[in-house]
């Protein structure tokens, strides 16, 4: 019998403004999350959604250096450069991973 586990990759993402922030990110969604994105109206609704279920673990703290949760309010006070180096940082591991099935 085979256990069922999540068998997702994870990669180390480094950001242009935060060069000391490590960010831990899945190489893709699982089936579930898939359907809760489907909720949100917009593109960047959506992006910002992503990101949250694909972001494993960050350094970001808060101002007493506690971790800092990965929530969709907190992405969005991400720069836009480090929010689309995310992006196109995942967008290349999930191609990968396609490229890979077929």
């Amino acid at each position: 019998m085979t256990q069922l586990t999540d068998v997702r990759k994870i990669k180390k993402i480094a950001l242009p403004s935060y060069p000391d922030v490590t960010i831990e990110v899945y190489d893709g969604l699982l089936t579930y999350q898939v359907s809760e994105l489907q909720k949100y109206d917009t593109d960047i609704d959506r992006g910002i959604a992503t990101l949250k279920l694909l972001i494993k673990s960050w350094s970001f703290t808060d101002a007493e250096g506690k971790p800092l949760e990965i929530s969709i309010d907190n992405l969005k006070q991400l720069p836009t450069r480090d929010f689309s180096a995310i992006m196109n940082e995942i967008g290349s591991i999930m191609g990968d991973e396609e490229g890979k099935k077929k």
